[in-house]
This record gives structure tokens, C-alpha cells and sequence, in this order.
């Protein structure tokens, strides 16, 4: 796996002879959904509980849903993205499904904004692979998220991705030099229908391995579920903590 976590003791645990299960984590993340901002905070804050009894690795799938073209470069406001599936479906999205993910994500200390737009995510995307590749991914996604869902930035400005990376001691030439390559459109693409067929219902989707199977894929349901996020996943921090117990309770590898 690609770490793109690391946890800060782990080094001293190791140096101290402490034995504990690695926990491997596989996020597949569309920087669009809200629920994968929702996901991942209830992971991190999972994981803070745990952090001295197990070993954390996180690698991301960077997913987009929509295919290339539906978005205006400008993006499309979130509220006209709704009304575009018909009344019927807009009515379940506008007044059901995105109060009740605004209602969770304030519990976990996210303000989400309507006032938002869609738009395509090749380049932050790619940013997040560089990312990926200097162990900063999962800062870099959680700093993107809360700045396209509570600040409005647009997750694809070249400007703020460089000095995201920056801040994170990633060079900013390398991520110019991933933005260039021509092909990136068409990769982005081809992953997204690679992970499509392994996707349980939609996304986020989080593989947990404790040195066997996937933990969560046992659960059940889909995301448009009335009590899918609020009841099962990823909408509460106890979701992967039931997880991590699972881990704690194996034998040591």
C-alpha cells in the first residue's frame, strides 16, 4: 500500500519491540461527494482513538462519478445539479438527502455549503496521486474537501493545489509537470471504470484489512438509503471503531 498516513509513534513502538496489527485502509474518494468528506472525518476520528494500540496505513483511489463533459469549466451550482435528475429525485436530494448530510457533517465539525459547484476533478485528482507518492495524501484530502465545501474554492485552481502540496513539502514542479501530461483526462477516466465494478454501492467506499478481508464488506445497503450513512457507515466515528476493535482482537501479525 501507498501510506499516505503515517502514524507519529510508530517508529518508537517499533524501536521499543511494542508488536501491533497494521490496519490497512483503501479510500475510494470523489472530491464531488460529500459523504466522502463525512467518511473520512469519522475515520480520523476513529483512528485517534487507537492510535497507540494499532498501526495505520491509508492508501486513495481518486474516483469521479460524473463522465467527461457533463460540467461547463465554470462548474454547475450544486442546486441546479439536483433539479437536473427531475422532481421527483430533486425533491429526495434537496429537502431529504443533503439536510440530513449537512446535519452530520456540523456533528463532525463540517459546515457544508449549498452555494457550492460541481465541477470535473482531473487535476485535484492528480494532485492527490503526487500527494500519494510523498505519504501527504490523506492531509491533502481532507484540506482540499474543507476548502471546496466550506470555503467554495474551486478543488481544481492550480494556484492553491501547488501551495497545498507545498505546504506539505511537495514540490510544486512536480505537480505542474503530472498537469501537463496530456493523457491525464483519459487516465483519470479509465481508473474511475477500473474501481467502478468493485464498488459496493457508490461512494466513498472503505476497504478495512487486518491481514485478511475486508472488514467492511459486510455492510449493507446503499447511499441512497434513508438510514444508509446515519445508521451503518461512515456517517459516525463508532462505525470504524466496531472495525478497529475487530483489528485489536486478532492475533498479532
Amino acid at each position: 500500500i501507498a501510506s499516505s498516513y503515517f502514524e507519529p509513534n510508530r517508529i518508537a513502538k517499533i524501536f521499543l519491540g511494542i508488536a501491533m496489527a497494521l490496519v490497512e485502509i483503501k479510500v475510494i474518494l470523489d472530491f464531488m461527494c460529500p459523504w466522502s468528506f463525512i467518511g473520512l472525518r469519522s475515520m480520523q476520528l476513529a483512528r485517534e482513538r487507537y492510535a497507540s494500540q494499532l498501526n495505520f496505513a491509508v492508501e486513495f483511489v481518486p474516483f469521479e462519478y460524473d463522465a467527461p463533459g457533463k460540467y461547463p469549466p465554470e462548474g454547475t451550482d450544486w442546486s441546479e445539479y439536483c433539479n437536473s435528475f427531475g422532481p421527483t429525485k430533486a425533491k429526495f436530494l434537496l429537502e431529504e438527502k443533503l439536510p440530513r448530510a449537512f446535519a452530520i457533517g456540523k456533528e463532525l465539525g463540517i459546515e457544508f455549503r449549498l452555494d457550492r459547484r460541481i465541477v470535473h476533478t482531473v487535476d485535484v485528482n492528480t494532485a492527490l496521486l503526487v500527494a500519494q507518492r510523498h505519504h501527504v495524501a490523506e492531509r491533502f484530502a481532507e484540506l482540499t474537501l474543507a476548502a471546496h465545501f466550506e470555503q467554495l474554492e474551486d478543488p481544481n485552481d492550480t494556484k492553491a493545489l501547488a501551495s497545498r502540496l507545498e505546504a506539505l513539502n511537495v514540490a510544486p514542479d512536480e505537480l505542474m509537470e503530472a498537469l501537463k501530461d496530456p493523457e491525464k483526462e483519459a487516465r483519470n477516466w479509465e481508473r474511475t471504470q477500473e474501481v467502478r465494478p468493485s464498488l459496493r454501492s457508490g461512494v466513498p467506499q472503505f476497504e478495512i484489512r487486518c491481514g485478511g478481508a475486508d472488514l467492511c464488506a459486510e455492510a449493507v445497503g446503499g447511499p441512497t438509503s434513508p438510514t444508509y450513512f446515519e445508521e451503518l457507515v461512515f456517517s459516525s466515528p463508532r462505525y470504524f471503531e466496531e472495525i478497529f476493535e475487530k483489528c485489536l482482537s486478532r492475533p498479532e501479525l
